[in-house]
C-alpha cells in the first residue's frame, strides 16, 4: 500500500491531500463534512487534474508544514503564504479572498454599536473599546493579525472587555451574545456563518470590517511540496485556479457568508484580482 510517508513506493501520479480540522475552511465529519470553501475547492481541482489519484489525510497543521517540508508528495488546499514557507512549499497564484477579523454582532445590537460605525460601513474598534456600555468578547490566546492585538494591549484589563477560555470558544462567545452577555466580539465571518447553520439560535449575525485594521482581506492558496513533482501539480493547478477563482471559488467562500456580507467581498475579490491581471 503506497503511504504519504515513502516516496519510493508511492506513484508519481497519485497527490496525497492533508487536511485539518478548521470549519468552514475544511469540515472533516457532521452534517456539512466536505463542504468547507476549500473542501469545495479541492474537489473541485480533482475533477480537473486527469490522470492523477488522490487519498485523503488528517492532521493539524503543524504536521502538515513538517510532510511538506520534508518533501513529500502531498499538497495542501488551503495555506496562507509566508516568506518561510516558501523555500519548502510551491504555492497556487491567489485562489481565494478571505475575508479578515471584524466584529461580529446580532441584528439586534446592531443600533446599539452605530455610533462607531461610520458611513462606509467601518466600525473604530478604539471607539467601540472606549463605550463602556458596550461589552466586546474575545478569545484568550488567540491571535487577531492586523493591528487588532495591538489596539487590544491598548486597553487590557478594561472591564467592558469579556475574555473568554475553552475548547469551544467561539460558540462560547456566539450563545453569550445572544443571551445578552456580551453585545459583539471578534471573529471571521464565514466563521460566524457556520456557527449559525449549525444552530438557530445564532441567526441574524452581522459583520462588520474593522477601520483599523491594517489588512482588507487575506489570500488563501493551495500548495504543494517544491519539487519537481508538486511545481508540475501547481503548474496544472494554477490553469484552474485562474479561470475559476473569480466566479466559482468566489461562491464557494460565499456560501458561508451571510446575505448583507456578500457584496463587500464580491467587490473586495473581483477588484483584487483584477489588478493581478493588469
Amino acid at each position: 500500500i503506497a503511504t504519504a510517508s515513502d516516496n519510493s513506493k508511492q506513484p508519481e501520479n497519485q497527490i496525497t491531500w492533508y487536511r485539518a480540522d478548521f470549519p468552514p475552511v475544511t469540515i472533516l465529519q457532521g452534517q456539512h463534512a466536505d463542504s468547507g470553501f476549500f473542501d469545495k475547492t479541492m474537489f473541485f481541482l480533482i475533477n480537473h487534474l486527469p490522470g492523477y489519484t488522490h487519498k485523503f489525510k488528517t492532521a493539524n497543521f503543524k504536521r502538515i508544514i513538517e510532510e511538506l517540508k520534508n518533501n513529500k508528495n502531498v499538497c495542501c488546499p488551503s495555506l496562507y503564504k509566508t516568506a518561510d514557507r516558501e523555500r519548502f512549499i510551491a504555492f497556487s497564484a491567489p485562489a481565494m479572498v478571505v475575508l479578515p477579523n471584524g466584529i461580529i454582532t446580532s441584528k439586534n445590537n446592531l443600533e446599539k454599536l452605530r455610533p462607531h460605525i461610520d458611513q462606509n460601513g467601518m466600525i473604530s474598534l478604539r471607539s467601540l473599546l472606549q463605550d463602556n456600555s458596550i461589552t466586546t468578547g474575545i478569545s484568550i490566546g488567540r491571535i487577531y493579525s492586523g493591528g487588532i492585538d495591538q489596539i487590544l494591549s491598548e486597553f487590557k484589563g478594561k472591564k467592558n472587555i469579556f475574555v473568554h477560555s475553552g475548547q469551544n470558544v467561539f460558540f462560547d462567545l456566539l450563545s453569550m451574545m445572544y443571551k445578552g452577555r456580551i453585545d459583539c466580539l471578534i471573529g471571521y465571518p464565514a466563521e460566524a456563518e457556520y456557527f449559525t447553520k449549525n444552530n438557530e439560535t445564532f441567526s441574524n449575525q452581522r459583520y462588520i470590517p474593522i477601520k483599523e485594521s491594517t489588512v482588507d482581506f487575506t489570500i488563501g492558496y493551495i500548495g504543494c511540496s517544491n519539487n519537481e513533482w508538486g511545481r508540475e501539480i501547481i503548474k496544472q493547478i494554477d490553469e484552474v485556479v485562474l479561470e475559476h477563482r473569480d466566479n466559482t471559488f468566489i461562491n464557494f467562500y460565499e456560501d458561508w457568508l451571510e446575505e448583507s456580507t456578500k457584496d463587500y467581498h464580491l467587490n473586495l475579490a473581483r477588484e483584487y484580482f483584477k489588478t493581478l491581471s493588469q
